[in-house]
């Protein structure tokens, strides 16, 4: 059986279409939603035909050293599928878009200095404060004193420093405005459900200038909702970082 050569021709001129403009096209959306990437590595799955037409049914991606909204993330391996894009568009010149919500699954390495040059970032810097003034405000109810100043002051949580170990996480605030005691804070880090981030076993410790430490004080535990489009079926902490494996559901932006 032969071949018909204007079908032959045409899948020839499609796949030279595909590897000339999809891949930059993808690479230029990539940089666009981060602020710095390194080592971006991808493949493309699917037919001439469907990926033509907008439909991708898998890209497989790995990077590192990425950067997202000051958000630092050592690697990361994963593999989205049932993508739509706007490919007819992008081979007259237009920008990639996202047509439809589509799920991202793999693994996240976030190293204990990934997570150090995050401090200034606004995402981790207010969940930071979040997370300190909901733990703190039932200990402030029940009148733990040496408390009370931390959860008042609007500047204690700025110079965080972040520490892990095995299934734990200490956080430390330097001297407040107030006064120049340090706030130490060490807690445990689970998901429950895919999407609930449990804060287990968190416990409050008062240091001093001089490094005389307080008793300590065992706060209430509390859990955080990532929503809807999260499902983490793993989340490891180990003195060198956070491992995370699970899948986020890819919202485009309007």
């Amino acid at each position: 059986m032969t071949s018909d050569p204007a079908n032959s021709a045409d899948a020839a001129k499609g796949s030279r279409i595909i590897s000339r403009l999809l891949p930059p096209a993808i690479r230029l959306w990539l940089h666009t939603q981060l602020d710095h990437l390194e080592g971006l590595e991808f493949a493309i799955d699917g037919k001439d035909r469907q990926i033509l037409g907008g439909y991708l049914p898998g890209v497989t991606l790995a990077a590192r050293q990425a950067v997202y909204q000051g958000l630092h993330v050592s690697q990361a391996e994963v593999k989205a599928t049932d993508i739509r894009v706007n490919l007819p568009q992008v081979l007259r010149g237009k920008p990639l878009r996202l047509l439809q919500p589509f799920p991202v699954d793999g693994q996240v390495t976030v190293l204990a200095e990934d997570l150090r040059a995050s401090l200034g970032s606004p995402l981790l810097g207010q969940g930071l404060r979040d997370v300190l003034r909901q733990l703190l405000a039932g200990a402030v109810s029940e009148k733990q004193l040496p408390l009370v100043r931390w959860l008042g002051d609007g500047d204690g949580s700025s110079e965080v420093d972040i520490a892990l170990a095995s299934d734990r996480m200490t956080l430390c605030w330097p001297g407040a405005s107030f006064s120049n005691d340090a706030l130490e804070l060490t807690l445990g880090l689970a998901m429950r459900d895919g999407r609930w981030l449990c804060l287990e076993q968190p416990v409050a410790r008062v240091i001093s200038a001089t490094g005389e430490s307080q008793s300590p004080i065992v706060l209430d535990e509390i859990a955080f909702d990532l929503g809807t489009e999260v499902d983490i079926r793993q989340l490891a902490v180990t003195p060198e970082g956070i491992d995370l494996v699970g899948m986020v559901q890819v919202i485009p932006a309007d």
